[in-house]
């Protein structure tokens, strides 16, 4: 019985902790409201420790939290710095920004599938936490929603774009679409 419970309580605390929202756009949709929609280029991710430290090798940052018992899930954090190419929609002063990610709870996109090097186009936001932050983030860093499309894979090469541009929600589909287009119906 006291098993039982245990197993009880933990289950709602993951389910208290979870974001919980419904898909609510396309790219298209999301970046006409967006603050910021940038073509940008991943440059780096960085791994944050709970003691303000930045690491942009993983390795050292998993040692780092080894050493200092940090609780990995709530005590760390990790950010992709991105080069802005091209603001589209928006303003923003400097040429390289932070975008944060998610802590399972406040419905954010993860960042860890994004690769250093490639380029992007993000529709992004400043969070307003009222609560804690993720360790070294700050008011003038962004996030990317998690319940809706936010980011595009960019073809240098062929000048597309690539994701769930337009279509409603039972009828999500990546498709390839020019940027150009993208952008004069963004703007």
């Amino acid at each position: 019985m006291k098993k039982i419970t245990i197993i009880l309580i933990f289950l709602l605390s993951i389910k208290l902790s979870a974001c919980d929202c419904e898909w609510s756009g396309n790219f298209l949709k999301i970046a006409k409201n967006s603050e910021l929609v940038i073509k940008g280029k991943i440059i780096e991710h960085t791994y944050h420790t709970g003691n303000g430290k930045r690491f942009t090798d993983y390795d050292e940052y998993i040692n780092e939290t080894l050493n200092n018992e940090f609780d990995p899930h709530y005590g760390t954090g990790k950010s992709i710095k991105v080069e802005i190419l091209e603001i589209i929609r928006g303003k923003e002063e400097r040429k390289i920004i932070e975008i944060f990610d998610t802590d399972g709870a406040d419905c954010r996109a993860s960042i860890r599938d994004f690769q250093t090097g490639k380029i992007y186009i993000f529709a992004t936001y400043k969070p307003e936490r009222t609560g804690a932050k993720l360790p070294n983030e700050t008011k003038n860093d962004y996030a990317i929603g998690g319940c809706y499309e936010s980011t595009l894979e960019y073809s240098p090469e062929k000048n597309k774009v690539y994701g769930v541009i337009k279509g409603k929600s039972y009828k999500r589909k990546s498709i390839k679409y020019s940027y150009e287009k993208l952008k004069k119906k963004i703007t």
